[in-house]
């Protein structure tokens, strides 16, 4: 059974200058969200007045002695110190009005640099798809002009039609365009998990109980689709044999007048594709609305955990924080059901891979030239 990662492995090696650029900006596309968001939590406590009254001291950064995490978290909380004496200062300069318009359009220019740097990691992506769909077709072409004809008569006309054209086309609009999102998402969720783990550990380990069920939920249904998928295809290829047998028959078909018995069989093998696809339609139709309902119900489970935390003290975590976990969250959120939607169209695009992947495994029989 082939699997995600040796088609991968195999056609988008020539490619993988493109893919590192995409990973490099799509780290840095994931580091401006979460630096333009954290603008959230000073308007905040701006827009209800909530700035503190208690002085605020500058920290140098390279007066933390300490190392390994500890440092670490020291150093990000030194830096959020640090933050905040900036934008004492500027309200105490500036006054509040004027602070928050600048904030705003803080929040602004750093969305604006994070868009362009997400486009950026997009366009890395267009030479992969277009290559690994022109590679494709090239192995193909040369793999149906090298077989003999032998060969070429086991494997029905129509069939390596149907491979050439659909099954590249399902490849194409399935695998390399979840590409984009199997390269995006864990690092988004990677980087969006930490930021969460950094402002509040017990929500976010209650996160991570919540999230792996709708993970399951979401493989169980994809596996079956995938085996329909095959299913469908394979009767696709039937289909269009038996088109391409009437168009290379079609004399002796009317001398025996067996226009009947072919239209009969057509309309019967015709119906069970639709079956197959209505099913594989249902099903992938699913992910969205499952995936939506799972994740509202997290929210609501944050909502009220995270609720309960600080109205009992519990968290040292500020209101206005808090709403900046939830808008990490959210985010968090999009990349998931992301990769769901990829799962189903990676399911799909593998059982066309394994067809392709027979045609191209047909040993020649004729060795000579």
């Amino acid at each position: 059974m082939i699997s995600y990662r040796q088609t991968l492995k195999k056609y988008i090696k020539p490619y993988k200058g493109y893919i590192a650029l995409s990973i490099v900006t799509n780290i840095l596309a994931a580091l401006l969200n979460l630096l333009a968001f954290s603008l959230i939590i000073p308007i905040l406590k701006i827009l209800f007045q909530m700035t503190e009254e208690t002085e605020v001291a500058y920290t140098p950064l390279n007066s933390i002695a300490e190392s390994g995490l500890e440092g670490l978290f020291l150093k990000i909380e030194t830096l959020l110190n640090n933050v905040n004496y900036y934008i004492s200062e500027m309200i105490s300069s500036l006054g509040t009005s004027k602070a928050l318009v600048v904030l705003c359009l803080y929040l602004i220019v750093m969305t604006i640099i994070k868009v362009g740097v997400t486009y950026w990691s997009l366009w890395s992506l267009i030479p992969v798809r277009t290559g690994v769909v022109r590679d494709l077709r090239n192995q193909l072409n040369h793999k149906i002009l090298s077989l003999d004809v032998g060969n070429l008569g086991d494997e029905r006309k129509g069939d390596i039609l149907a491979r050439i054209s659909g099954d590249v086309g399902e490849v194409e609009y399935s695998i390399i365009d979840s590409l984009e999102m199997v390269i995006k998402n864990p690092i988004l969720l990677f980087i969006y998990l930490v930021a969460l783990f950094l402002i509040s550990w017990q929500l976010t380990l209650f996160v991570l109980i919540v999230l792996p069920l709708s993970g399951y939920v979401m493989g169980r249904i994809g596996r079956r689709l995938k085996r329909e998928s095959l299913e469908g295809k394979n009767r696709w290829g039937l289909l269009m044999s038996m088109v391409e047998e009437s168009l290379g028959g079609i004399r002796v078909i009317k001398a025996f007048c067996a226009e009947d018995k072919l239209n009969k069989r057509f309309c019967a093998s015709n119906e069970e594709y639709r079956k197959i696809t209505a099913s594989v339609y249902k099903r992938q139709q699913l992910a969205h609305p499952v995936s939506e309902l799972l994740g509202t119900t997290a929210i609501a489970l944050i909502l009220w955990y995270g609720g309960h935390l600080i109205l009992t003290g519990q968290s040292s975590i500020a209101a206005p924080t808090f709403i900046y976990y939830l808008i990490i969250f959210y985010n968090v959120i999009n990349p998931a059901k992301d990769l769901s939607r990829a799962a189903y169209s990676v399911q799909k695009g593998l059982a066309s891979m394994e067809r392709i992947e027979s045609l191209l495994a047909i040993e020649n029989s004729v060795k000579s030239p």
